[in-house]
């Protein structure tokens, strides 16, 4: 997938989004974090650029409740990867059931910063 954004900690480190399955099952298999709101998983990649992937299953609510969690966490990813983020590391947000449409921006932000920083001290 093409490279849209830049790490502002790192110029040279670009984000990816994650697109075939074997990268979401990797991606299942390693360090997770469980929040009220989103599920984060981790794993680090053989690349120096961040990826990433989104995904909402059927619990979340029909297809428009699945593509507005996912747009919310787009956007989440967006404001607060570049200053939490590590480079060469897959990402893998996962939607949860009324909660990820539900909750406030900000709070849903928070809540990805504190995985941001559970996950990159497990993987260290």
């Amino acid at each position: 997938m093409e490279n849209f954004t830049t790490n502002r900690r790192n110029p040279r480190t670009f984000l990816e989004t994650l697109s075939k399955r074997s990268d979401f099952v990797a991606a299942s298999k390693a360090e997770k974090y469980v929040g009220k709101s989103i599920i984060v998983q981790a794993r680090p990649n053989s690349l120096q650029n961040i990826r990433v992937g989104y995904t909402a299953s059927k619990r979340v609510g029909n297809a428009v409740k699945r593509n507005r969690a996912k747009r919310r966490m787009r956007a989440a990813m967006a404001e607060t990867l570049a200053f939490y983020g590590t480079s060469g590391t897959d990402y893998v947000l996962i939607g949860r059931a009324q909660t990820t449409c539900n909750t406030k921006f900000e709070e849903l932000k928070d809540e990805l910063i504190c995985a941001f920083e559970n996950l990159n001290a497990k993987l260290k």
